[in-house]
């Protein structure tokens, strides 16, 4: 439902789902902000996909990557 809403991403609901599936996560839907990205990078997310926040250049794949690098 988040999809391309640029609405936030729901952190909690996305590291419970991967604890309760034990499987790599890849988090879809709702990315806004740089914090976005924090967020789910310091909750052990495997990945996210920036879709519509990259289209609107809300951020740049630059700074997403330099994010996740450290």
């Amino acid at each position: 439902s988040k999809d391309g809403a640029l609405s936030g991403v729901n952190v909690a609901a996305t590291k419970q789902l991967k604890a309760a599936s034990g499987l790599e996560l890849i988090a879809s839907g709702g990315v806004c902000s740089l914090s976005d990205i924090r967020a789910l990078n310091a909750e052990g997310i495997d990945g996210v996909i920036l879709g519509k926040a990259i289209f609107e250049r809300v951020f740049t794949v630059g700074q997403a990557l330099e994010i996740i690098k450290c």
